[in-house]
């Protein structure tokens, strides 16, 4: 029993450093359509499928792009309510009328962002081509991906409980 719990508790450890460096995702996308001045392009697909479940899980997202645009992330509950077809809204029509959880027209000067995207589902949308139809944006993007502070503390004390019931085992 004895090094059954401290395997246990070794493994506890690796999770607990691992899930704190984290891992980063990084990949671009690239000739997405950018719609023109005080109009917005809304993508068909959100970023995850479902919420990133908060409590176990911190997802960082940071954005960055070189063209003169704007890019941002609305929530699921915005996307229902700007309701767009073929990426583009009937209800939202202009850059004001849109609530957006990160970036937005603010970011077309910074061209990046970063944002928690843990505990929601985002979509990303964009707009602000001075030039008309036909423009389009490169967009880098990271992921870094740790385990939430309850996870790690977890971790922490369920190694630590093994440990100490292996060190008062004869």
């Amino acid at each position: 029993m004895k090094p059954i719990l401290v395997i246990v508790s070794v493994i506890c450890g690796i999770l607990m450093l691992g899930g704190l460096v984290g891992y980063t995702y990084e990949d671009e996308m690239t000739g997405i359509p950018v719609p023109p001045v005080n109009q917005v392009g809304f993508a068909e697909e959100p970023l995850t499928e479902s919420a990133i479940p908060s409590a176990l899980i911190d997802a960082e997202l940071t954005l960055e792009w070189n063209e003169d645009v704007w890019v941002g992330l609305i929530t699921q509950e915005e996307f229902e309510r700007c309701a767009p077809s073929n990426g583009v809204s009937s209800n939202c029509g202009g850059e004001s009328s849109v609530n957006y959880a990160a970036g937005g027209p603010n970011s077309k000067d910074t061209q990046s962002f970063t944002y928690d995207i843990s505990g929601d589902v985002y979509y990303p949308v964009d707009g602000g081509a001075g030039f008309g139809a036909g423009t389009t944006v490169d967009v880098q993007y990271s992921v870094k991906v740790t385990f939430a502070w309850p996870v790690t503390i977890f971790l922490g004390l369920m190694g630590s409980g093994c440990l100490t019931l292996a060190q008062k085992m004869n």
